[in-house]
């Protein structure tokens, strides 16, 4: 079982290399090309995992899922699910490969076609991250997202509610007049995915010691830790101060240096 943070990751790594939407082969993000339920394939693939089914959304809502479920309120759904477009039959646009119907070697009695599939990337606020025409896409809404479960192959024990805790952050540092480079990966070897201004807005996904996670203009990728300034509200008639980590731990270590608390 893979854990649903990883699988997450993963589908974020395969989105910041921008692979264009094909769905003719099964492109899961390997060759810069991918389709809807190749996001999910290829995720699985990096974290370790195997496919050996159908390359389709339809293979996946009938033998890749615990069990599927109408959408019935957003809240209801559980970060790391995989969720569906659905046509029912007679509904325009319905198009159910033969082997999924009556006598179909894939025929289960369920005769949606499950024509497009995503992931749920956190609930709230809702973020459904999904390969379309021309490329990745994330929606903040359900629109006609209407099916949803959870995948057989990953572990949702860390995924909690739902929830995703985010503080907003300011990037800052170093050179007042040079862009901060938001990275595919904690490395500065990862790719370059965007130049962020001084002082722009982000929000902070995971703080870690060298490289924070954050999304910025719908971008999720990494940038250090000392560029994430958080704000603290202080001064007069409570004016905010921005004050960043590597300035607070500069702090902390003159004021335990004089106080005798560090050695």
């Amino acid at each position: 079982m893979i854990p649903v943070r990883m699988f997450i990751a993963k589908a974020e790594e395969i989105a910041a290399e921008d692979p264009r939407y094909n769905n003719n082969g099964g492109h899961d993000g390997t060759n810069g090309l991918c389709d809807c339920i190749g996001l999910i394939i290829g995720a699985i693939r990096r974290a370790g995992g195997q496919w050996r089914g159908m390359h389709g959304s339809n293979y996946a809502a009938r033998k890749e899922i615990v069990k599927l479920t109408r959408i019935a309120s957003v809240h209801e759904l559980q970060v790391g699910e995989a969720i569906f477009k659905a046509y029912d039959p007679g509904q325009g646009g319905y198009n159910l490969p033969s082997r999924y119907e009556h006598g179909g070697s894939y025929y289960n009695g369920d005769l949606r076609d499950y024509y497009h599939v995503g992931i749920v990337e956190s609930v709230s606020p809702l973020r459904i991250r999904h390969m379309t025409s021309p490329r990745v896409k994330m929606d903040t809404s359900l629109g006609k997202w209407s099916y949803h479960g959870r995948l057989k192959k990953i572990d949702y024990t860390d995924s909690g509610k739902g929830e995703q805790t985010m503080e907003t952050v300011t990037i800052q540092g170093g050179n007042p007049d040079a862009p901060i480079r938001l990275r595919a990966g904690a490395s500065t070897t990862s790719a370059i995915l965007a130049n962020i201004p001084q002082g722009s807005q982000a929000d902070l996904l995971e703080e870690g010691a060298v490289w924070s996670h954050i999304s910025w203009n719908d971008r999720t990728g990494y940038v250090k830790t000392e560029f994430v300034v958080k704000g603290w509200s202080g001064g007069h008639d409570g004016e905010t101060i921005s004050v960043s980590r590597a300035e607070l731990e500069k702090a902390y270590d003159i004021l335990g240096n004089l106080l005798g608390l560090r050695g």
